[in-house]
């Protein structure tokens, strides 16, 4: 069996292609803020929240592998870290979003942006932006050490450093800081996206963000192991196990989404609560009871079909084609979640969407690749590792 396992340096097109891409997308959302800047906040919203979702599912993907000590996936290990990479970059990018925070939350008591009806119920002290900043400052401490950490350790492995005594810290950093991972995952959900819709509630909705980021993480890793497999970086390394086990894994976390999507939906529905249902009164009216048909066709029942399959799952190009669909039906998601609050009457696509997907997402994949390169492509110094390239299902 070949084990190609050195530095990696490839990407350096894609690389500057994507730059350049997201300095542009940057730009053109800079410029399209002067003209409409409540637009312009919660397009960047948007795309933000999309691109965060792949670092903080590959954060979760690597360190709930870790805690279970799972051999089979030690092959992607890197590509997740190289994904989780991008939190430094994504750290800053979040500046925006707090500039723009009036426009996105006009009720936090902020006096710029646009005014807004102020009542005790929508507790505008905890939005406002001064206590907002210092809880993302510690969601960001939070998920950039324990990143930080578990790629320094995979490197160190290679470099000399004992093998085994570097995977128990791992190991117990992993099942230590989950829940705390956990935790500022969804107070993150809670402040950014569900603080959108004034007086809604949802005790699940970070579970459901969490959801989402998993679909998302282990359909990238499904394309990207297929491009890296096919230009070389990966043959002989990646097998059709490794591709069974990543569908497998996929299949579960479509249908756990699926899952929290709906028992979100039932319990709040159900309840005949007002100020509950308005979320999703929202979200079925209008243009957006379309977007909605599109989540439950596109986002869970042709890949839920598509997955089924056996022969799918062992085919890595046909498992990448279901991973880039969902890829675009995770970014409707984010999109559903988010633009309702700006177009409660339908759905109205801006060009401003799209500027600012290109400039978070080309910035972030640009220094993910940089971050990757001069590494070694797969974590060969797992003491695992041997184990993770004979694994072998059916």
């Amino acid at each position: 069996m070949t084990q190609r396992a050195g530095a990696y340096a490839g990407g350096r097109p894609a690389m500057r292609v994507l730059a350049v891409a997201g300095v542009l997308g940057l730009a053109l959302l800079l410029l399209g803020a002067l003209a409409d800047p409540r637009q312009a906040a919660f397009s960047y919203l948007m795309a933000y929240a999309y691109v965060l979702s792949f670092a903080l599912g590959a954060l979760l993907f690597l360190m709930i592998q870790r805690t279970i000590a799972a051999t089979w996936s030690i092959v992607l290990h890197r590509v997740a870290e190289a994904v989780a990479a991008t939190l430094p970059l994504l750290t800053l990018l979040f500046v925006p979003v707090l500039l723009t925070w009036p426009w996105l939350f006009p009720w936090s008591g902020d006096a710029a942006g646009p005014a807004a009806p102020l009542s005790a119920e929508l507790r505008p002290g905890y939005l406002a932006r001064p206590f907002a900043a210092l809880r993302a400052a510690a969601c960001f401490a939070v998920w950039n050490v324990a990143a930080a950490l578990l790629h320094r350790w995979s490197l160190r492995q290679q470099a000399g450093g004992d093998p085994a005594a570097l995977a128990h810290r791992q190991r117990v950093l992993s099942a230590v800081g989950l829940p705390l991972v956990a935790f500022t995952l969804t107070l993150a959900a809670f402040d950014w996206l569900m603080s959108l819709t004034p007086g809604w509630t949802s005790t699940i909705f970070g579970v459901y963000y969490f959801a989402g980021a998993m679909v998302g993480i282990l359909a990238l890793l499904a394309v990207a192991a297929f491009l890296l497999e096919r230009e070389g970086d990966l043959a002989g390394i990646i097998t059709v196990s490794h591709d069974h086990a990543l569908g497998k894994l996929l299949f579960t976390f479509l249908v756990f989404w699926a899952y929290i999507a709906f028992v979100q939906l039932l319990l709040i529905w159900i309840a005949d609560l007002p100020r509950e249902a308005a979320w999703f009164v929202a979200r079925t009216a209008g243009s957006w009871a379309v977007v909605s048909g599109l989540l439950v066709a596109g986002h869970f029942l042709l890949p839920f079909f598509a997955l089924l399959s056996r022969e799918l799952k062992r085919r890595p190009a046909a498992l990448a084609t279901v991973g880039a669909w969902l890829l675009a039906m995770h970014f409707v998601d984010v999109y559903w979640v988010v633009l309702p609050a700006l177009h409660p009457a339908g759905a109205r696509p801006h060009w401003l969407d799209a500027a600012a997907v290109v400039g978070v997402g080309g910035a972030a994949a640009a220094f993910g690749l940089w971050r990757a390169r001069g590494a070694s492509i797969v974590a060969s110094g797992d003491p695992a590792y041997r184990r993770s390239l004979e694994f072998f299902t059916t």
